[in-house]
Formats: C-alpha cells, sequence, structure tokens
C-alpha cells in the first residue's frame, strides 16, 4: 500500500508536491487540465522504471522535457519519494533526476530504506556512487538507470520492487477491446485493454465469469453468457443475449457487436477481477461511455476490489461521487501552470456528514474544492 508520495516537478505538479493515499481507495476530483492524469502516471511511470528501466520509461514518454515540469529558468530536478507499507514490508523508496552536460538527464540520488521481518535493510547511491552499499552487492551503476531494478534479485530488496512494479493504471478503450486480439501471456492487464480477452482465457473462469456475467447481466438485463474463442489465431469474445423464459431465442454476439458502455464494463470488470491482483490500481474516469444508473453497479465491483488492491480513480462524475466518503476525495487545483493536491474543504465534508447534500450535489452546484463554499444552504 502506497501511504504517501512527495513529488517534484513531474509533469505538471509543482515543487515538494504531498499526496496522502487512503488505504483502501483514493479518488482525485478537479477541473479538465487540473493534473489529475498526470498524478495516476506518475503510478504507470515508476512501475515501468522498475519494468523496462527509468531510460525506457522516460523514452517510452519521448524524452525527459516531456515528464520535467516547465521553467523558464534552470532545468529542475524531478523526484519522487514513496512511503509504503503492505503485509510483507514497510519502507521509503526515493529518487533524483537531474540534468546531465552529455547525456539527456541523470539519476543524481537514490535511496531505499526496508523494513522485512523486522529486520532493516537500507541503500544510498549518489551521483554513480555507492554512498551506503548493501552488503554482498556491487552491482555496476548507470547514470541513466535506478539501481534498484539492480539489485530486485536480492529478497532483501525484492519485496520493494515488485510492490513497485505490481501498479497499473487502466484507461480502458471499447474499440481496443472489440478488435480481434493475439494472445498475449504477459501480465497484468495492459492499459487501453489490448490483452484482455488473453487475460480471461489464462484465468480459471470461476474467478472472472460469475462476477462479469453477473454485472453484464444487471447492466444490459440480456447478457446471461460469455465465451472466449480462437479463431484464425486471434481471440474473440463473445456475449449471448438471452430472453427471459426463451431459451431458443438466445443468441450470441461478438465484441464487435456489443455497445461502448457494455465493453467498457467488461474491461473495467476484467482489470478489477484480474489475478493475481496489483498492488496499486488506477482507473482514469470508469464513468465515461456507461449510463449514469449503472454506476453504482460499477463502484460495488471497485469496492470489491480495494478488498485486494489499494485502487485510486480520476472522475467527474457526480453518481460515481454519490458512491464515495469525503475521506477519500483528494483536489487537484492548478494555478500558474502548476497542480496542488489538497484535501476537501471542511465545510464541504461537514456538509455531507450533516446529509444536507451529497458529493455528488455539491460537484453538480459548486464543485468540490478544497477552499471555503460560498454558496447558502437553506
Amino acid at each position: 500500500m502506497i501511504k504517501r508520495i512527495q513529488v517534484s516537478n513531474y509533469k505538471s505538479l509543482g515543487p515538494n508536491t504531498i499526496i496522502n493515499f487512503d488505504k483502501e481507495l483514493t479518488v482525485f476530483v478537479g477541473q479538465n487540465g487540473s493534473g489529475k492524469s498526470n498524478i495516476v502516471d506518475m503510478f504507470r511511470f515508476i512501475s515501468d522504471a522498475m519494468k523496462i528501466g527509468l531510460e525506457g520509461a522516460i523514452t517510452k514518454r519521448h524524452g525527459i522535457k516531456t515528464i520535467r515540469r516547465w521553467s523558464s529558468g534552470h532545468p529542475l530536478i524531478i523526484s519522487f519519494k514513496i512511503d509504503l507499507k503492505n503485509k510483507d514490508i514497510q519502507g521509503t523508496y526515493e529518487f533524483e533526476i537531474t540534468s546531465h552536460k552529455i547525456h539527456e538527464y541523470a539519476v543524481k540520488s537514490e535511496k531505499a530504506y526496508v523494513i522485512l521481518n523486522d529486520q532493516h535493510f537500507h541503500y544510498h547511491v549518489n551521483n554513480q556512487e555507492w554512498k551506503d552499499k548493501p552488503k554482498g552487492l556491487n552491482p555496476h551503476l548507470s547514470p541513466l538507470n535506478l539501481a534498484l531494478p539492480l539489485i530486485s534479485g536480492d529478497e532483501r530488496f525484492k519485496p520493494l520492487e515488485e510492490a513497485l512494479r505490481n501498479m497499473a493504471v487502466y484507461h480502458i478503450y471499447p474499440e481496443t477491446l472489440r478488435e480481434p486480439q493475439k494472445y498475449d501471456p504477459n501480465k497484468p492487464m495492459e492499459e487501453y485493454g489490448n490483452n484482455w480477452v488473453s487475460i480471461l482465457k489464462d484465468q480459471d473462469e470461476e474467478s472472472w465469469k460469475p462476477e462479469l456475467l453477473s454485472g453484464l447481466g444487471k447492466l444490459t438485463g440480456e447478457i446471461d453468457d460469455i465465451e472466449i474463442k480462437q479463431v484464425s489465431g486471434y481471440l474473440l469474445a463473445r456475449f449471448r443475449h438471452g430472453q427471459r423464459g426463451k431459451s431458443n431465442k438466445s443468441k450470441w454476439f461478438e465484441a464487435t457487436q456489443e455497445s461502448d458502455g457494455t465493453l467498457r464494463i467488461a474491461g473495467i470488470i476484467t482489470a478489477l477481477l484480474q489475478s493475481p491482483p496489483l498492488s496499486v490500481m488506477g482507473i482514469e474516469e470508469p464513468e465515461l461511455t456507461i449510463h449514469p444508473g449503472a454506476i453504482p453497479l460499477l463502484f460495488d465491483f471497485i469496492n470489491q476490489a480495494t478488498k485486494n488492491s489499494q485502487v485510486i480513480l480520476t472522475t467527474h462524475s457526480p453518481e460515481l461521487l454519490d458512491c464515495i466518503e469525503p475521506r477519500n476525495i483528494r483536489v487537484v487545483e492548478r494555478s500558474d501552470q502548476i497542480s496542488y493536491v489538497k484535501e476537501m474543504a471542511k465545510d464541504q465534508k461537514d456538509i455531507v456528514k450533516k446529509g444536507l447534500l451529497t458529493l455528488g450535489e455539491i460537484h453538480r452546484t459548486q464543485g468540490i474544492t478544497s477552499g471555503q463554499m460560498e454558496m447558502a444552504l437553506s
């Protein structure tokens, strides 16, 4: 579980921005362009740095200039400090990325502090030199990559690397789910759902099929079965639409024939039910293309997933906000091109607590903010 992140100058985020996370569910709200997507992309970036290396993570985002907050002065230092705790590990991991005369960037410093089985382990790298080296380890240090992935095979630091690697953020596109897909054994499910059918194929049906059918059945009133078919080297998802009391009237439809809302819910539920579960799972605007009346149903699945994963959402949906507690809300605001993350205003929390307005109603009327609510309540 990520308890807290202190970040500086990543995309629109300002210096020493502190974000506290709920152990189960954290929901970011704010106006378009406030920086919500930049916050959830932090998790993608950190996970990518563990999977494909820091150099790969930066290249994937088209270079250091695209992820470093713009400044009219000297290039800014990007930094992360992550506090985490779960049943296996407790610790802190931090690193700084700075400018470099030869390279596009360089790792300025990196530190890890881990408590594992009541034992303490740590290391410190500064300017590609070991200042505090783990006993028995001496990998070559590169200015372009982090040390943690290099030493992740060591049992002392493996749980830390796995916790950071095992994070994913989803922005499900129905068109991606609609297309036939080549089998992909890689886990977890990809950001846009490119391998969602492979995820279902590789899991025991009992781990996903009853729940997925329950959700789709309630959503459509018709879908009562789903199957994964292999055709000409591609995997296809097919949905059976039945008519109550008329089993002979049932008809199978391929994903290409399903609505955007049906496919998006299928993709999100697949992400939520995938096994093994992710340490952190983010979903950007889960309400998109979904009928407002189906949002509480979708939230039931999100809430269920918090038992196995820490879940992070961004949303503009009043219907979704009506399902959420004020303590889970973080407000993202932007001023002078810098994004700030704050707690929801106390007076707004009190209004919800007293039952005067719901979170969704506050969002509709004036917007959830970190400041005083100016609207008079009778």
